[in-house]
């Protein structure tokens, strides 16, 4: 468990300085978490024998995020600002995946469909979280990436220690015996109240910060019910994600994607509810123009 809190403690330290800096360190630190993510999944698949074509994988991580950086410079009139960067890269992505894998000339599915997944989870996932950055003002784009990466571990934090101590009802004994049905209602109670947290401390903050207030006038935030209600799906979510990624180490029979992270396991074990809970983040705020 020590091992375990320290490694959290490193890790919240590094992606709060990169939610602090944004920009090319940010990018940085989500490519380089997007590139591991990647490889971890597609070594898992290799450990049953599928044969994905990995480096196809590695080009879409790259481009995905040079797509975004492009994308941010440019103004609404420009040609290319229509075209989502994150879809753009995914289909860059796959069309070279699968042209590889027809012209070996063998009836290689399982080398598509492993090749292909990784693109979409954690690939995709990882571009819309790298967009979050991009929002009309820099408060926004904060708030969303602080609710991204925290809302799954504060979900986490609280489903593992209620759970541990009041866990009685499986929530899923099949793909992940521990986890328990009290552990996950209090790790949706602890989502939603983070999540009307902290738009409401950035409120409090404003006050003092004319930055900070002038950013919330030009672009408002939604009222705080709404951030209740993010928080209740991005809970949930970050939950399903957790399950996804332990359905996927089950079919391909190994306990964790890696071991660079003692007490976690691979950098996949470590995003995997935070991937799907960027989903929820990324619509919430697109939802809501901002």
């Amino acid at each position: 468990m020590i091992k375990r809190i320290v490694t959290a403690a490193i890790l919240i330290i590094i992606m709060a300085l990169g939610i602090w800096f944004q920009g090319w360190p940010l990018r940085v630190i989500l490519l380089t978490s997007m590139l591991m993510s990647t490889s971890e999944m597609y070594r898992a698949f290799r450990r049953i024998n599928y044969d994905p074509v990995r480096w196809s994988g590695y080009v879409y991580c790259v481009l995905a995020v040079l797509a975004q950086a492009y994308y941010a410079t440019l103004n609404d009139a420009s040609l290319f600002a229509s075209i989502s960067p994150a879809m753009f890269a995914l289909i860059i992505g796959l069309l070279l995946a699968m042209t590889v894998i027809v012209f070996k000339g063998k009836v290689a599915f399982d080398s598509l469909m492993s090749t292909v997944f990784p693109m979409l989870y954690p690939g995709l996932f990882f571009s819309l979280i790298i967009t979050l950055q991009d929002l009309n003002t820099r408060t926004a784009s904060t708030l969303a990436l602080i609710l991204t990466f925290f809302i799954a571990s504060v979900n986490d934090t609280f489903a593992l220690f209620i759970g541990l101590r009041f866990g009685k009802h499986k929530l899923s004994p099949e793909i992940s015996p521990k986890k328990s049905v009290e552990g996950s209602i209090a790790g949706l109670i602890s989502s939603v109240l983070f999540a009307m947290l902290v738009p409401w401390v950035t409120g409090m903050i404003a006050a003092n910060h004319p930055q900070i207030a002038a950013d919330l006038a030009a672009s408002p935030l939604p009222p705080l019910w709404a951030f209740g209600v993010l928080g209740l799906i991005a809970g949930g979510l970050s939950q399903i994600g957790d399950l996804v990624a332990s359905l996927v180490k089950r079919h391909c029979g190994i306990k964790d994607f890696g071991t660079i992270f003692p007490g976690h396991g691979g950098m996949l074990d470590r995003m995997d509810g935070i991937l799907f809970c960027g989903v929820a983040c990324y619509v919430f705020f697109k939802i809501y123009g901002l």
